[in-house]
């Protein structure tokens, strides 16, 4: 594969978009970069071959196969090859969005991310040359949608020192979530059963599944309840709100109201009467 680098030209229209490309390309061969003054854009810089080394916020790493790094704008940094070659692909990007984004998803900056060798991350350099080849139909909202998307595929699969990647969290309990599914509707249903049924103990539950979710198991199956208990309210209007309750696990109306004013903000009837 060539050389190629595809510098966007940025109309007044793109930088209304929440986030933009400004260029993307691959190298065969790395050169040595020093920039005192940082990049005035977000900047992706991923090892293909070989390896590298980056410096930056005085600290030095090493960047291998299925390795990147991502820096914020203006950060003083210096990267130079340590084997040789060494073959980079890189993409800069900006918006009114972007800083928020990288914020919201918790990608870390300044520090190296891994990723495992089958990740969509590892040919992103491939499938991005012929975007590259393109001329306008990759500008504006195509090119931020592939921001947007590489932003997603970075916080699905990168890992921050040996730690586990979002993706590897969320497999763990992919079993107890379609457990939960399977079971909302039994009220007997809590944290020692569920605990019992993965074979880890109830501490050691809980902090899986918020990695994965953000939330304690019992707080998911709460708002699962809410969630079953809408699809009725709106799909069976037969059922009484005390009939919803109890079919989705709920042992009296009462708890159930309150639950459900607590998390939507609304009566189960008054939501019924707006849909």
């Amino acid at each position: 594969m060539k050389h190629y680098m595809k510098q966007m030209l940025v109309t007044a229209l793109d930088r209304t978009l929440p986030i933009y490309i400004e260029l993307l390309g691959w190298n065969e061969w790395q050169d040595e970069f020093i920039r005192p003054h940082g990049y005035h854009c977000y900047h992706w810089l991923q090892t293909t071959g070989g390896e590298g080394q980056f410096e930056c916020e005085g600290k030095t790493i090493m960047l291998g196969p299925n390795q990147g790094i991502l820096l914020p704008p203006n950060v003083p940094h210096r990267y130079k090859t340590t084997s040789y070659p060494w073959s980079t692909w890189y993409i800069t990007f900006n918006g009114n969005m972007a800083s928020i984004l990288v914020s919201s998803l918790g990608l870390a900056t300044c520090t190296a991310i891994s990723w495992e060798s089958h990740s969509r991350l590892s040919t992103l350099h491939k499938r991005s040359r012929n975007l590259a080849r393109s001329h306008f139909e990759f500008n504006g909202i195509d090119g931020s949608a592939f921001v947007y998307r590489f932003l997603m595929e970075l916080k699905r699969s990168g890992q921050v020192d040996n730690q586990r990647s979002f993706s590897q969290h969320t497999a763990r309990v992919i079993p107890l979530i379609r457990y939960l599914e399977e079971n909302y509707s039994d009220p007997s249903l809590g944290l020692d059963q569920l605990a019992d049924y993965t074979g880890v103990s109830p501490q050691r539950l809980n902090y899986l599944f918020r990695m994965a979710t953000g939330m304690s198991p019992y707080q998911y199956l709460i708002h699962l309840r809410i969630q079953k208990a809408k699809e009725l309210l709106i799909n069976e209007k037969n059922l009484t709100v005390k009939a919803v309750a109890l079919r989705v696990g709920f042992l009296d109306a009462s708890h159930f109201v309150s639950t459900f004013r607590k998390n939507e903000f609304i009566t189960p009837q008054s939501y019924r009467d707006l849909n």
